[in-house]
C-alpha cells in the first residue's frame, strides 16, 4: 500500500499535480517569459564606455608615515571614496565637463531643460570591492558619444583634483613656514636651555658615571656587611653553646672549637696516661696508698688546667664577638650613606636623561619638518600623483542595457516560479480526484478497482448493471469481487464489508448493488444492508415493498432473516429501510446490530453493509467498524482530495479496517487504471449517465 501522504507534497504528488494542470503551467511560463522578452527586445540599448581609475587616499603633507591614522580602518578609506564619487558628480565639476564637450554635443545638452542634473544622471561610478580601483562609465544610446563625455569628464576630474592639491600644497608650505618650523625651533631651545641649566646646578658631572660609581660601592658594601653578619651569627651560636662548659670542664675538650687550642692537646693526652696509670695502681695496691694518692692529686692539677684553658678560650670568642659586632654596625651605617647619596644621584640621572630626551625628540621633529617643508616646496607645482587612468573609455560592441542573455534567463525562471505557484494555486482551488493514481498517492490506499461511467442507467438513483452493459462495465466489478474476497480471505473468514463514501452522490449504493450482483454470479448468497437509515435508497429494489425493515431489528422486534427480503437481482437479499430516521445514530450503536450481523453471517456468504455518507452521518463509521472490512467510494471529477483525506482519517480513527478505495464514474483520462477499456465489446452509443448512490 502506497505510503500516507505527509504534511508536505511528495515528489509523486508534486507530479501528479504537474501532469493534472501542464497546461496552466506552460500558459503562465510562455505568458511571463514572452512578455520579459518583448519587453526586453523593445527596449533602447543604452552603452556604458568606462574609464578606469586608480584612486589612492592622498597623504597629507602635514602627516608622517608614522602616523597612526595611516592603519585606519576601512570605514575611512569608503568615505573618501564616496567623497570621490561625489566629486565626479558634483555640479561644478558637470557645468565644467559640459562647456568642454564638442561643439555638438554641448548644443545637445543646452536644448535640454536641465543639461546639468541630464548628464548627471548618465554618471555611473562602479568601485570595485577591495581595490583602488574606480570605473567611472557614462551611460548613452550612442557609445562614441558617451566616450567622448567619459574621457572629458575625468580630463576635467584631474584636472580639479591637481588644482586643489596645488593649493592644499601651498597653503601647507605657508603654515610650515610661518607656524609649524619657528614653533618646533622653540621647543628645541627650550630644551637645551634647561638641559645647560641643569649641568650648572649638579656641577657639571657625569651622571651617568656617579650613579654607576655609587651603586659599585653600594654593592661591595653589601657583600661585606653580608659575609660579617655571617661571621657574628656563628661566633654567637658557638658562644652559646660553649656557655654550658663552664662548670663542668669534663668532655668540653671534645667541642671542635677547643680543637683549635694546642696546649689543650697536651693536657688531655696528659689526663689520659694518668688515668691509665691510676686505674692499674688501684689494682696493686689499697685505696690511701701514697701511689693511688699521688695520680689522683696529677689528675686534679691536670684538669684544673684544662678548664683554665676552655676559660680562656671562652673569653677570646666573647672579644671576637665583640668586634664583629661593632664592625656590622659601621658597615650599616655606611650602606645608609650610600643609599641616601645613591636615591639622589638617581633623580639626577632620570631627570637629565628626560631633558637629553626632550633635545634629542625635537630635534628629529625639527628635521623631519625641515625635510617635508624642502619636499613640499619642490611639489607644489607638480599635479597629483594618487589618480592614476588605468584605462580611457572607448566605445562598446555589446549594449550594457537592456542584458538580453540575463534577462530571458531571469524570465524564464520568472516563469517557471509563478506558474509553479498558479499550479499549486489552481491545485488548492479545484482538488478533485482524477486518477487512480491520485487516490493512491494522496491518500496511502491501494485502488482496488476504476468503475467506468455505466451507459444508459437512469439520473439520480443507483443503477445494477443488465443486459445492455458492457464486457468493461462487468469486468470493473469483477475485478473488486476478486479484490474483495482475496483481502477478506487474508483477515481469516471475513463475510463483512461495509461500502462507504465521503459525501453523497458518489455512487456507493451503485457500487454496493454491482458487486452484490457480480458474487451472487459467482454462486454466492449475498446479503445486503441499507445502514444509510436517514436517506434509503434501496427499496426499489426489492420485489416486495411492504415488510419490516432495518429500523425493526435494530429495535429488536423482529429478526434478520425475517426483515431480509428478496430483490430484483437474483441471488441478492436486502434488509432495506422503508423511510428514513431521525435517530439513526442512536440505533447505530444498538446491540440488536451486533445481534443481527452475527446471525447473518451464519445464513449469507457475503453481507454488504450500505452505509451513509461518512462526513455527513456521525453513524457511518460507528457501523463500519463491525464489518470485516471496508472500502471507500470516491467519485472521479467530483470528490475533492481533502474531503477524501477527511474521511479517511475519521475511518482510521474509529479503527475500521480499509480494504482500499474503489474510483467510480471514471471516463477514463485521468489513469491508465481499469481493466476492459478497448477490450472486447465496444462501448454502445447514446448517453452515459453517472452512477449515482
Amino acid at each position: 500500500m502506497p505510503a500516507p501522504a505527509s504534511q508536505g507534497p511528495s515528489a509523486q504528488q508534486l507530479l501528479l499535480i504537474l501532469r493534472r494542470r501542464w497546461r496552466l503551467l506552460a500558459i503562465v511560463w510562455l505568458v511571463t517569459a514572452g512578455g520579459v522578452a518583448v519587453w526586453t527586445f523593445t527596449q533602447t540599448r543604452q552603452y556604458r564606455p568606462q574609464v578606469t581609475l586608480e584612486i589612492r587616499p592622498e597623504q597629507s603633507v602635514l602627516q608622517g608615515t608614522d602616523d597612526p591614522t595611516l592603519g585606519a580602518s576601512g570605514s575611512m578609506w569608503e568615505n573618501y571614496y564616496r567623497t570621490q564619487e561625489n566629486i565626479l558628480t558634483s555640479p561644478s565639476l558637470v557645468e565644467e565637463t559640459l562647456k568642454s564637450l564638442p561643439e555638438p554635443l554641448r548644443r545637445d545638452y543646452e536644448s535640454r531643460p536641465d543639461p546639468v542634473r541630464e548628464l548627471t544622471e548618465q554618471i555611473d561610478i562602479e568601485q570595485v570591492r577591495n581595490s583602488f580601483v574606480l570605473r567611472v562609465g557614462i551611460v548613452d544610446p550612442d557609445p562614441e558619444k558617451a566616450s567622448q563625455i567619459a574621457n572629458t569628464l575625468i580630463s576635467i576630474f584631474l584636472e580639479d583634483t591637481n588644482r586643489r592639491l596645488r593649493e592644499v600644497k601651498s597653503e601647507a608650505v605657508e603654515a610650515l613656514s610661518r607656524d609649524t618650523l619657528p614653533g618646533i625651533r622653540r621647543q628645541v631651545e627650550e630644551a637645551e636651555a634647561a638641559v645647560r641649566n641643569f649641568q650648572a646646578t649638579s656641577g657639571y658631572i657625569d651622571q651617568e658615571e656617579q650613579y654607576r660609581t655609587l651603586l659599585e660601592g653600594w654593592r661591595k658594601v653589601s657583600t661585606t656587611l653580608v659575609d660579617v653578619r655571617l661571621r657574628r651569627i656563628k661566633l654567637a651560636a658557638e658562644l652559646e653553646a660553649l656557655a654550658t662548659y663552664r662548670a663542668d670542664g669534663t668532655g668540653s675538650e671534645f667541642h671542635p672549637t677547643f680543637h683549635q687550642t694546642k696546649s689543650l692537646e697536651s693536657l688531655t693526652s696528659e689526663r689520659d696516661r694518668l688515668t691509665e696509670a691510676l686505674a692499674a695502681a688501684r689494682l696493686q695496691y689499697k685505696e690511701r696508698h701514697p701511689r693511688v694518692l699521688e695520680l689522683e692529686t696529677g689528675i686534679r692539677e691536670v684538669e684544673g688546667q684544662i678548664r683554665a684553658a676552655i676559660e680562656g678560650a671562652l673569653v677570646a670568642l666573647q672579644k671576637d664577638l665583640t668586634a664583629v659586632l661593632t664592625e656590622e654596625k659601621a658597615l650599616s651605617e655606611e650602606i645608609r650613606a650610600t643609599e641616601t647619596l645613591l636615591a639622589a644621584a638617581g633623580t639626577r640621572l632620570t631627570d637629565y636623561r628626560r631633558l637629553e630626551g626632550e633635545v634629542t625628540a625635537a630635534k628629529e621633529l625639527y628635521a623631519s619638518y625641515v625635510k617635508r617643508h624642502g619636499e613640499s616646496s619642490a611639489t607644489a607645482g607638480t599635479g597629483v600623483s594618487s589618480v592614476r587612468i588605468i584605462d580611457n573609455a572607448r566605445p562598446t560592441k555589446e549594449p550594457w542595457k537592456p542584458k538580453i542573455p540575463l534577462n530571458l534567463a531571469l524570465g524564464c525562471l520568472a516563469g517557471l516560479v509563478l506558474g509553479g505557484g498558479a499550479t499549486l494555486l489552481a491545485d488548492q482551488l479545484d482538488n478533485r480526484i482524477l486518477s487512480a493514481e491520485e487516490v493512491e498517492a494522496f491518500l496511502g490506499m491501494d485502488v482496488l478497482t476504476v468503475v467506468p461511467r455505466l451507459e444508459g442507467m437512469p439520473e439520480g438513483g443507483p443503477a445494477a448493471l443488465g443486459e445492455n452493459s458492457t464486457i468493461a462495465e462487468f469486468e470493473a466489478f469483477r475485478g473488486l469481487r476478486a479484490e474483495v474476497q482475496m483481502r477478506l480471505e487474508k483477515l481469516g473468514a471475513g463475510r463483512v464489508l461495509a461500502v462507504l463514501s465521503p459525501l453523497q452522490g458518489e455512487g456507493k449504493t451503485t457500487v454496493t448493488v454491482n458487486l452484490a450482483r457480480v458474487l451472487a454470479m459467482d454462486g454466492k448468497r449475498v446479503l445486503i444492508i441499507d445502514a444509510d437509515m436517514r436517506k434509503p435508497k434501496l427499496k426499489g429494489f426489492l420485489r416486495e415493498k411492504a415488510g419490516p425493515g432495518l429500523d425493526e431489528v435494530l429495535s429488536g422486534t423482529v429478526r434478520v432473516e425475517a426483515a431480509a427480503r428478496a430483490s430484483t437481482i437474483d441471488g441478492v437479499d436486502i434488509v432495506g429501510v422503508s423511510e428514513g430516521m431521525h435517530a439513526a445514530a442512536e440505533l447505530a450503536n444498538s446491540a440488536h446490530l451486533d445481534t443481527a450481523i452475527r446471525e447473518a453471517r451464519e445464513r449469507w456468504d457475503v453481507i454488504l453493509i450500505d452505509n451513509a455518507p461518512v462526513l455527513q452521518a456521525s453513524e457511518s463509521a460507528l457501523i463500519a467498524r463491525r464489518a470485516d472490512g471496508a472500502i471507500l467510494v470516491l467519485r472521479e471529477g467530483r470528490t475533492g482530495r481533502t474531503v477524501a483525506q477527511a474521511a479517511a482519517r475519521r475511518l482510521k480513527g474509529m479503527g475500521v479496517r480499509m480494504l482500499g478505495a474503489v474510483l467510480n464514474c471514471s471516463t477514463g483520462q485521468g489513469g491508465a487504471y481499469g481493466y476492459g477499456y478497448g477490450y472486447g465489446e465496444a462501448p454502445r452509443g447514446g448517453s452515459r449517465a453517472p452512477a449515482r448512490g
